[in-house]
Order: structure tokens, then C-alpha cells, then sequence
């Protein structure tokens, strides 16, 4: 359980107070999970282990509070990056940090953190990659439109979360699009390029590993920034519930401007929704456009 102590609030609300008067960002301390006793006296981490999720002094019975703090020798819960980079690599590291929230926050260090940037990371390099031996086939065929829209969203969005220092929800965003990739029949020239180019600031490091396997022989620092296909970033399709006397029973992706009617009829005809209409009179039928179709029904 997280617990953030008041003085960390306000250490944040300081610091943006601050970036706002002069301009400057300020980034936000990382602290580190502390334990301390009843009476409000520290424990440093190496006395404390954990019971039933529960802490306590080693050896005893007392009953700990787990807490966060500043990282201090005293407390011996300083986190030594070097640690960090021989069990999970630089990359996980940074991403880590950068995913951890907003840069002018003050937030605890969680290890687990690191690990999902690791995994997250392994999953990067088995779409653009795989896990075979073999060289990876790339087509420079077409992607398919949900790869191609997902990808200039992304190309939307992480360009401008990094324009405003958003690095967490760009971080965010490319896992979005990596789950979308993971689903391709095939690898794609474009949307892989395109993802190892926007991944780059963010670690690195498998991103050239990733460029070189792709075919290129220079470096990704010498590389231009993709640009987005507005027109091809946009949703055209919403998803609607369908709903038997305000009970959702279906839902269905329908293009983005279909009129009631044609809702309406696709509500009707949806087997599902039949079931809970058997021996039913229909009342009326209540559309939302983009959002619902309610049909009120009552025994017939």
C-alpha cells in the first residue's frame, strides 16, 4: 500500500508552483518505501521483513507502518542504479522513470515498476523482432487500417507528450500501439520502423539493436522524426451498447455517424438482445447515437 506523507504533497504543489513562475521545469523527487514504529521512530529495511503483507521488526512481534521517504544511508532504502542496470538493463531503467508519473510529481521507487517496463520491453522486441532464431521477414505491404490508425495516433500523440514533457502517457500510448502489433499476421515495414523510431528517446539502446536488424546501418539519432496522417488517425467507428429495459445484453462497433434508424434495426436484429425479447411487446425504443440503444419491452 502506498502512502504518501502530506509534506510530499506539498513538495509537488511547490514545485509546480515554481515551474510556473519561472518558466523552468522542476522534476519531482523519487523517494523510496520507509517503515516506521508506533511511537514514529525509523526502522532501517534491513530490519523489517514482511508477514501475511504485514511488516515487522525482525524478530519481534512490532507491527510496522510502511511509508515513503526520502532515500537515506540511515534507512538503508537507496536503490544503487548500477543494481538495477545488471539485473533489468539501462533501458528498463529509464522507462521506468519515465512512466512513473508526471516529472514534476514526487513518487515512490517500486522495483515491480521495473519489472513491467522489462516485460513490456520483451514484448517490443518479440513484434518487431520475435523470438526466433531466423531473421525476421519484413513486407512493405499496406498495414492493415486498425495498425495504420492506431500507428498515427501514436505518432500524434507521443510527438506531443514530449513536446510538454508527458513522457509517462507517451510511454502509455507506445504500449497501446505495440499490443495492436502484436496482433499483425505479418511485420509490416511501417508500422514496425515507425514504432522503433518512437521508442527511441525512451530506451535506446534495443531501439538501435531493432533499427540494425530492420536493415539500416545508420543510427536512429541521424534519423528523421516520423510525421502523422491526420486523416488516418481518426475513429471512424464507435462502439454502442445495447440495452433490454436498461440492462446492457450486446454491443457492436458501428460506423461513427450511423443514424437511429439503422442503430434501431441492428439493435433488433441482434440475436442476443432477441433472447431477452421472446414473449416481449417492444414499448419503444430509446437511441442514443454513438452510445445506445435502449428497447423497452413488456409482456405481450
Amino acid at each position: 500500500m502506498q502512502i504518501f506523507p502530506t509534506k510530499s504533497k506539498k513538495r509537488t504543489a511547490q514545485l509546480r508552483k515554481a515551474s510556473a513562475a519561472t518558466g523552468c521545469l522542476h522534476t519531482g523527487m523519487i523517494l523510496a518505501f520507509a517503515y516506521e514504529d508506533a511511537a514514529g521512530s525509523k526502522v532501517p529495511t534491513d530490519e523489517v521483513e514482511e508477514k501475511n503483507g504485514k511488516f515487522f521488526k525482525k524478530g519481534t512481534d512490532i507491527e510496522l507502518k510502511q511509508i515513503v521517504a526520502k532515500m537515506s544511508k540511515s534507512l538503508k532504502n537507496v536503490v544503487n542504479p548500477d543494481d538495477v542496470v545488471r539485473d533489468y538493463g539501462a533501458d528498463s531503467l529509464r522507462l521506468y522513470e519515465m512512466f512513473m508519473g508526471p516529472l514534476d510529481a514526487v513518487k515512490p521507487w517500486q522495483t515491480k515498476g521495473i519489472e513491467g517496463m522489462n516485460r513490456f520491453l520483451g514484448r517490443a522486441w518479440r513484434s518487431v523482432v520475435g523470438d526466433d532464431d531466423a531473421a525476421p521477414v519484413y513486407v512493405d505491404e499496406t498495414a492493415p487500417e486498425a495498425i495504420e490508425k492506431v500507428m498515427h495516433q501514436t505518432v500524434i500523440k507521443v510527438t506531443s507528450d514530449i513536446e510538454n514533457m508527458s513522457f509517462n502517457t507517451a510511454i502509455s500510448q507506445l504500449m497501446i500501439f505495440n499490443n495492436e502489433m502484436m496482433k499483425m499476421d505479418k511485420r509490416y515495414r511501417e508500422p514496425c520502423e515507425t514504432f522503433v523510431k518512437l521508442l527511441h528517446p525512451f530506451a535506446p539502446h534495443i531501439a538501435e539493436e531493432m533499427w540494425s536488424i530492420l536493415g539500416h546501418n545508420e543510427s536512429l539519432t541521424n534519423v528523421a522524426w516520423p510525421e502523422a496522417d491526420h486523416s488516418k488517425a481518426v475513429e471512424n467507428t464507435v462502439e454502442v451498447v445495447f440495452q433490454v429495459n436498461g440492462k446492457v445484453r450486446a454491443k457492436a462497433s458501428v460506423a461513427k455517424d450511423m443514424d437511429k434508424a439503422e442503430l434501431e434495426k441492428l439493435a433488433l436484429e441482434n440475436e442476443r438482445v432477441k433472447e431477452f425479447m421472446n414473449g416481449m411487446q417492444v414499448v419503444k425504443a430509446i437511441v442514443v447515437p454513438g452510445k445506445l440503444v435502449n428497447i423497452v419491452v413488456k409482456p405481450a
